[in-house]
């Protein structure tokens, strides 16, 4: 099972090392390959609470050329000090490099005179269909990771969901248009030839990656105006349809007069709260 509480993100990984370990895996999918950054420093959290191949932390790797995104992910399932290693493990992990990991060559134990520290233990590495921002990245004090102008160094991060990054992407507008298109043809099609399509279609859609624009929006708006509201919709005058389940307060979405997207703000006097029928309303009704 996955540590689910913390990541981590290792900032400028040469390509060459990961393109070898994804060939390794090829072979072996169970393969344990290795990464060694440069630092002095113990990465506290694998130093700390070692992991392992049934307790493993997921990790995610910009690389030196491509600082910006994170385009690799894999899982940690062990640490090792370096200088702590026996002469008999060096050899050990000295023959995985010549075999699997030819461009690392040995366990450097400095560079450039410092003594270098961290060995880790990796598996399930996956180059990402899609890289994402590492802006995406969440540290534990709640900052987005910010991208680096030099490689090295890493963060403890919020783990993404499992699918960031691995489905097939497709933006948002161009799924809307494609699904309304084919409505449309659907629509004109004859019941016969719709149910003979639905005879042979999977009955579990295709998952994908929807890539859209959002907004960051002021909670304090938000608060305002169902207060203001006092449980009641704001354009048909009754009251919401049902209380949440996690809080019991009425539901009633928050309807931007001029919305975001049109440049309008986002304050008090340009919002309103609806009920579900009226919000949809004010953007599909005629």
């Amino acid at each position: 099972m996955i540590n689910m509480k913390t990541a981590l993100y290792l900032n400028g990984i040469y390509e060459g090392v990961l393109e070898e370990i994804l060939n390794a895996q090829k072979s072996d999918p169970e393969r344990t390959c290795y990464l060694q950054p440069y630092s002095t420093s113990r990465i506290k959290l694998l130093a700390d609470s070692p992991p392992s191949p049934h307790n493993p932390i997921r990790f995610y790797a910009s690389t030196t050329t491509h600082l910006a995104n994170v385009s690799y992910m894999g899982d940690v399932v062990g640490w090792e000090c370096k200088q702590d290693m026996s002469s008999t493990r060096l050899v050990e992990v000295n023959k995985e490099f010549q075999h699997h990991q030819p461009s690392e060559k040995e366990v450097y134990m400095e560079v450039n005179g410092k003594a270098c520290v961290n060995l880790i233990h990796v598996k399930h590495l996956v180059l990402l269909k899609t890289p994402i921002s590492v802006t995406a990245l969440i540290k534990k004090n709640g900052d987005p990771v910010k991208p680096r102008t030099r490689a090295g160094n890493w963060a403890y991060v919020d783990p993404l969901p499992d699918w960031v990054g691995v489905l097939e992407s497709s933006l948002e507008e161009h799924l809307d248009e494609e699904l309304a298109a084919n409505e449309a043809k659907s629509t004109s099609d004859l019941s016969a030839t719709r149910q003979e399509r639905l005879s042979v279609a999977p009955k579990l859609p295709q998952r994908v990656q929807i890539i859209s624009r959002g907004f960051r929006r002021n909670a304090d708006v938000i608060a305002e105006v169902k207060l203001r509201a006092k449980g009641k919709c704001e354009a048909c005058g009754d009251n919401a349809p049902f209380l949440r389940a996690s809080d019991g307060t009425p539901f009633l979405e928050i309807h931007h007069i001029i919305t975001l997207a049109e440049g309008g703000e986002d304050t008090v006097d340009n919002a309103q709260a609806l009920c579900p029928n009226c919000h949809r309303e004010k953007h599909f009704g005629s």
